[in-house]
């Protein structure tokens, strides 16, 4: 079952947010949010926050996924909102976070899809973008204890970012992989297209581990989750379809030639089934052709 908009998705998990955008909250004794969506996404937050049967003051954990500006963006609202909480990452996100020119380009890229997505008078809380303090770095096999017999373990799955981790609730098997495994395309028809970004061979390793886990919810930071029999097959399927990439990259790359140009047909491919607007077509094609590179660095052409 796949579940593409906002709502409860168990007793102990909702999905936040947008179907572009996602983030989920997790509900022990104590509860956490894992994801940090872009600042388009504050107006439906407020809204969802306020209709939440939830003591807010039990939130007590973000978990920012990786430093990519549309899984950090909304952030600094949520500190705002939260300041009690715990912003947890990994250790080279908080080194990005430490950069004034990468935390320029992530408030830049936000304010942008703002402009883009929402209405000046719908903007919701008018808060600058401050700078992300990350409270506690989250390494392989650390366990955050939420209460209530659950748990938050974290697992180190660099590849789309050298940054990246998931987070799985062994109680819940629930598992959120970010965009460590390829999402569902905008319709659920099938998935997207692999994004490593960083390393391929990495990436593929990671995909290994996520899809070893065993998982009746997987929530993904765009277009939803799955449940059930399909949130352990999605990320099978995922690490199938990332397996035989590199041979459709080469193949292309023999038949074309031509970096550019197969850059732009996989960005026509991106548009039709993602509808990622958000991120501006130079945007899109930089992602593109790196992820283009990756593979052929990783395969004999």
């Amino acid at each position: 079952m796949w579940i593409k908009e906002p709502g409860k998705i168990t007793d102990r998990i909702d999905f936040l947010g947008t179907k572009k955008i996602c983030l989920y909250l997790l509900k022990g004794e104590q509860a956490m949010i894992v994801g940090g969506g872009m600042s388009w996404v504050v107006p439906y937050l407020e809204k969802q926050f306020s209709t939440l049967n939830l003591d807010l003051n039990k939130i007590r954990y973000l978990v920012i996924p990786h430093s990519h500006f549309d899984h950090c963006g909304a952030v600094p609202y949520l500190k705002s909102k939260f300041p009690h909480i715990q912003i947890l990452a990994s250790a080279y996100s908080q080194e990005v976070f430490s950069k004034e020119k990468a935390m320029d380009f992530i408030a830049s890229v936000n304010k942008r899809a703002e402009e883009r997505y929402l209405q000046k008078e719908h903007l919701g809380p008018n808060l600058p973008f401050e700078r992300i303090q990350v409270d506690r770095i989250v390494r392989e096999n650390d366990v955050i204890n939420l209460g209530d017999g659950i748990e938050a373990h974290f697992i180190e799955v660099p590849g789309h970012t050298r940054c990246s981790i998931a987070t799985y609730i062994p109680q819940l098997k629930a598992i959120f992989p970010s965009d460590s495994a390829p999402f569902p395309t905008d319709d659920g028809s099938e998935l997207a297209n692999p994004s490593a970004q960083y390393d391929f061979s990495l990436y593929l390793e990671s995909l290994r581990k996520l899809a070893s886990y065993e998982a009746e919810v997987c929530g993904f930071d765009h277009h939803g989750a799955f449940v059930r029999d399909q949130a352990q097959k999605i990320l099978q399927q995922g690490l199938e379809q990332a397996q035989k990439f590199p041979k459709r990259i080469i193949e292309e790359y023999h038949r074309i030639g031509d970096l550019d140009k197969i850059t732009e047909e996989l960005v026509a491919e991106a548009a039709e089934k993602n509808k990622f607007d958000f991120l501006g077509l130079e945007l899109e094609k930089t992602v593109v052709r790196t992820v283009i590179e990756k593979c052929l660095a990783t395969t004999p052409t």
